[in-house]
């Protein structure tokens, strides 16, 4: 059984053709490995931003505590006013803005 020179050149096209599709397959798994790989990579960022938001929500609920405010307040030395010092708002909004203006007067010297 001999082959002639058609039936060599079939066979010479058909392996080549096998060969371009399996360098197509691994070009294309190699390809799709990479964007796994970034897309995993994106993923663990995200979870890390999203870790990092659930620690900074739980830092805000934490500052915003009162007992936590009060604690602050009085390192910067505020205190509680006595009780001489407390003073009452009645009325109209127009007297609210007349005393916090005589308020800030006393205060700043303005």
């Amino acid at each position: 059984m001999s082959l002639t020179l058609k039936d060599k050149i079939r066979i010479l096209f058909a392996l080549c053709l096998v060969g371009v599709l399996m360098l197509t397959v691994v070009t294309i798994k190699g390809y799709s490995s990479r964007l796994q790989y970034e897309i995993n990579t994106a993923e663990k960022k995200i979870q890390e931003c999203e870790r990092q938001i659930q620690e900074l929500e739980v830092q805000i609920r934490s500052a915003n505590n009162i007992n936590n405010l009060e604690a602050r307040a009085l390192e910067m030395g505020l205190i509680y006013p006595d009780f001489d010092q407390i003073v009452y708002l009645q009325g109209s909004r127009e007297a609210s803005s007349e005393l916090a203006l005589a308020l800030k007067e006393t205060v700043f010297g303005h």
